[in-house]
């Protein structure tokens, strides 16, 4: 099969892949997720997509650990369950002050952290730190292994799976690699749930260019 082509058909949702700028701006980071499972040929083509990003010297210094299986899921919500915070006895409604975004965002987290291990992919990104040979430097494989979780995220949104950038794996990392017997060696850098959404997507909020590009210089 070949995962270059933007033309295949989205079997499960039976829609053509989204145009590249338009997946991109409307990749917004999913939270919510329906449980139904992701059949393997789409996510493989996602993961073939995080493996285009670019590399320095193409060392390719990524791999993926992929959960699928309900038990190991449920040992990795367990995992990230952890993190939430105590439950108040009588919550106190929002603050009306409180800005929209940031009360999406949180309540999204708290959500998928609550229920992480119900998503129905969990996609750990790692990454080896190994270039230069002769005296590696970190920010080499960084560069990579964020460029390749991206390119997933993009991807995702592409054939109308949602996906987040997430990393709560930096909270219980020391049991998170004994459960999944992650090398020594290997960083784990991003942790992504990926499945199709429980939410619509939408058009990202960014700053106009004009506020960010600068032309010849600062």
């Amino acid at each position: 099969m070949h995962y270059g082509r933007l033309a295949m058909t989205n079997e499960q949702q039976g829609e053509q892949p989204l145009d590249v700028f338009e997946a991109m701006g409307t990749a917004r980071a999913m939270r919510w997720f329906r449980p139904e499972p992701v059949p393997w040929p789409l996510l493989e083509r996602v993961l073939w997509a995080a493996t285009r990003a670019s590399s320095p010297n193409n060392v390719q210094a990524w791999d993926f650990v992929v959960v699928q299986d309900a038990e190991v899921r449920s040992r990795v919500g367990a995992l990230f369950a952890t993190l939430l915070p105590p439950t108040a006895p009588s919550p106190a409604p929002p603050a009306p002050d409180v800005d929209p975004t940031a009360r999406r965002t949180t309540q999204g987290a708290m959500n998928l952290m609550a229920n992480f291990g119900e998503v129905p992919t969990i996609v750990f990104v790692c990454g080896t730190d190994v270039y230069p040979p002769a005296s590696p430097d970190i920010s080499y494989m960084y560069s990579a292994v964020f460029a390749a979780a991206q390119n997933l995220i993009v991807a995702a949104r592409a054939v109308g799976l949602g996906a987040a950038f997430t990393m709560f794996h930096r909270f219980v990392e020391a049991p998170l690699r004994e459960l999944l017997a992650i090398p020594a060696d290997q960083h784990i850098s991003v942790t992504i749930p990926v499945g199709w959404p429980a939410r619509p997507f939408g058009p990202l909020t960014r700053k106009p260019l004009e506020l960010v590009v600068h032309h010849d210089g600062w």
